[in-house]
């Protein structure tokens, strides 16, 4: 037996016994199937990201990822106008 089967057979053992020790055992091996799939992409999605943070990262660095995230630039900073005084 495969490391995936036994996972499969595990899980499905798990579910039988939640469910009180009854109903049908294709329904829980199909469960345990879908349940196990829906892990492993959440972890394949999960591997995929990198451990920094935003928070973590210096102005401009944080100013790109966020531009890169969301695919739209952020907001730009007008350049100060010369405050108005006696002339």
């Amino acid at each position: 037996m495969d490391h995936r089967e036994e996972r499969i057979r595990t899980r499905a053992y798990e579910i039988w016994e939640r469910q009180g020790r009854s109903g049908n055992p294709e329904d829980h091996w199909l469960e345990a199937e879908r349940a196990l799939q829906a892990e492993g992409r959440s972890s394949d999605a999960a591997s995929d990201r990198s451990d920094a943070t935003v928070e973590e990262a210096p102005p401009v660095a944080a100013v790109e990822a966020l531009e890169a995230a969301s695919e739209a630039p952020a907001k730009t900073r007008r350049p100060r106008r010369p405050a108005k005084g006696p002339t």
